[in-house]
């Protein structure tokens, strides 16, 4: 179980609430002169000293299983030129930052912050997806002998 903070269980466990959960997406690639900050809100959010823009996106979190690798889904609709134009110039792996926060109270994270890889995108005239992998499979150690001059110097 995820912990949450004492301000969002209050809110949680109220009779009425207008409490919710923003996710907060911030983007970067080598070949980007900036981060690309997007927010699932009707206005922008200051997090972190970055402005996140309102973006229609979804985003499914992990399952809190110890099994399997942990990935959010994500989806963008009624995709603007200005965000496909950084994405269409992409070769390579896209990192990135997600953060749930509540916009009356940015500066606290209520669920991440998860620092994610993106290396496939699809796309169309009007959405955006992909897969962002939470744990990357490839900088995982394969087998768990290293050969090191110094454990095998035959080899070197």
């Amino acid at each position: 179980m995820r912990p949450l903070s004492d301000q969002l269980l209050a809110e949680m466990y109220a009779d009425s609430s207008g409490a919710v959960l923003v996710p907060l997406v911030k983007l970067e690639h080598v070949d980007w002169e900036m981060p690309v900050c997007l927010a699932r809100n009707a206005e922008a959010v200051s997090h972190g000293g970055e402005t996140y823009v309102p973006f229609p996106m979804e985003l499914s979190l992990p399952d809190d299983e110890d099994e399997g690798l942990p990935i959010l889904r994500w989806t963008a609709q009624n995709v603007v030129r200005e965000i496909m134009w950084y994405f269409r110039r992409v070769s390579g792996v896209v990192r990135g930052k997600v953060v749930y926060v509540q916009p009356a109270v940015p500066g606290v994270v209520e669920i991440g912050p998860f620092e994610v890889e993106i290396s496939g995108i699809e796309y169309d005239e009007q959405t955006l997806s992909g897969v962002m992998t939470i744990e990357p499979i490839l900088e995982e150690a394969f087998g768990y002998l290293t050969m090191t001059p110094g454990t095998t110097p035959a080899l070197f």
